[in-house]
């Protein structure tokens, strides 16, 4: 792992270590410690094992740039060249001195040092989180999977794509794996407001301001109509401008980072769970939604969603950046109360299949071989 904050990867990282625990022993190296306790919990019986006791110093080059300080510049530049050289050379001898009998990536970086300094011996797998069909990105996989021995991907999408990526790598197995939801709460999102939930982290992948627009058209079919966005990140200060662009200040909570506790809080007082993001691989915040009873409407992007969302059943898929297609499905599924519990019945149905008594026999097949 890179650190174990806040994130999708991380989240998950986590809850699949904590799973494994239970019948094997699991041991999670972590570039960073970020100075921080794990933003997950995790299972006593997992060990944890940080190469670093400190985070990657962006932010204070940043202020440097900002202040126009040029010593603090020259320091943290120093400091970064530093960090760079011991994160790469630290995890590098950490897998040369593997005593185990797997060890996953999950991340690209981790999985070209698995390539080249991986004992004999431990079966290599690498875990593909995300979704980039770039030139680039795909050749670097190609490189940093070459000796690898499992490539698990979470979707059908990205498998077919791996498929045809790697078709010259004899050696790689690939295998589709879902994310794990932990459990599903009893609770249920009551469905009689008018409220409308996206999460996660502010970041323009995830495209919140491409959200401000499509709820702008809501509003003017629907006044009464509300916006949470529960997240924090860098792209706070561009959300603020266009929520006063837009004059969406009395409509719209951006809550910051929040407890996963406050995010299902936040999800049981939503209505529909709505998602613009430029790319996905598999959403687990979809999931979460689908946990408490949430219809679903998402872009329909490569890969992810698709794979959660059948369209018209607990939700709906809508052409890419077809704002108005989205804001009308938003307004019918408001409008029509029976419409919306039968899509959250659904949704709630569905979230069954990622459970842990679901998913963890597929890793237990790679594992107990």
């Amino acid at each position: 792992m890179l650190h174990l904050q806040h994130g999708g990867i991380e989240k998950q990282t986590i809850t699949l270590a904590n799973e494994l625990s239970r019948d094997y022993e699991v041991e999670i190296i972590s570039t960073y410690s970020m100075n921080n306790p794990p933003a997950y919990e995790i299972s006593d019986r997992v060990k944890v094992k940080y190469l670093m006791d400190t985070h990657p110093n962006r932010k204070e080059i940043a202020q440097a740039i900002k202040e126009k300080n040029i010593f603090a510049f020259i320091k943290q530049l120093i400091r970064a060249i530093k960090i760079l050289y011991l994160k790469t050379s630290l995890m590098q001898n950490e897998i040369k001195k593997l005593d185990c009998d797997f060890v996953l990536s999950t991340r690209v970086e981790f999985a070209e040092m698995l390539s080249k300094y991986a004992p004999k011996g431990v079966v290599t797998l690498t875990q593909e989180h995300l979704h980039n069909d770039s030139k680039k990105y795909v050749a670097r996989c190609r490189k940093a999977f070459r000796n690898l021995d499992y490539l698990v991907v979470l979707c059908r999408g990205s498998r077919a794509n791996f498929s045809k990526w790697l078709e010259d790598n004899k050696k790689i197995k690939i295998v589709e794996i879902p994310n794990i939801l932990e459990n599903i709460p009893q609770d249920n999102a009551p469905l009689k407001g008018k409220n409308l939930i996206s999460v996660g982290r502010l970041h323009p992948v995830k495209n919140f301001g491409g959200l401000l627009q499509v709820f702008d058209l809501v509003l003017k079919q629907m006044p009464d109509a509300r916006l949470t966005i529960v997240g924090g990140g860098d792209e706070l200060g561009n959300l603020e401008n266009i929520i006063e662009q837009l004059n969406l200040k009395d409509k719209v909570t951006i809550t910051g980072m929040v407890s996963k506790e406050e995010v299902a809080k936040h999800m049981l007082n939503g209505d529909i769970y709505v998602m613009t993001s430029l790319t996905e691989c598999f959403p687990m915040v979809l999931l979460e939604a689908s946990s408490v009873g949430l219809p679903l409407i998402s872009y329909d992007v490569p890969v992810g969603p698709e794979v959660i969302i059948e369209n018209g059943k607990n939700g709906f898929l809508i052409p890419f950046e077809n704002k108005e297609q989205m804001a009308d499905i938003i307004v019918k599924v408001l409008s029509d109360d029976k419409l919306k519990k039968d899509l959250a019945n659904i949704s709630k149905e569905n979230a069954s299949l990622y459970l842990p008594q679901k998913v963890m026999p597929l890793w237990k097949e790679i594992f107990d071989n």
